[in-house]
């Protein structure tokens, strides 16, 4: 069984996503299908289709919900601990 968590430190495979893959994605989010993501973009739902499932890709998920929630983990994510001392 395949096991999905948060990404390694410094590891943030959403930064090898394009700003269309990204936009998809956030569009998705908000419950939009192909079709709707598609029109407000001026491309085809098959275009849609296509930048997320490269995003699934490169995210390591599975379907359009869980690369919509990997996004969301890594931008909630808590900042790394910094050193206050000098």
């Amino acid at each position: 069984m395949t096991q999905y968590a948060y990404p390694e430190p410094g590891e943030r495979p959403s930064a090898d996503l394009s700003p269309r893959q990204v936009e998809c994605l956030e569009l998705a989010a908000t419950g939009l299908t192909s079709a709707e993501i598609g029109r407000r973009l001026g491309v085809s739902s098959r275009t849609v289709d296509e930048h997320l499932l490269t995003a699934c890709r490169v995210l390591g998920v599975r379907t359009r919900v869980q690369a919509v929630a990997r996004l969301a983990m890594e931008e909630r994510r808590p900042p790394e601990p910094r050193s206050f001392l000098p």
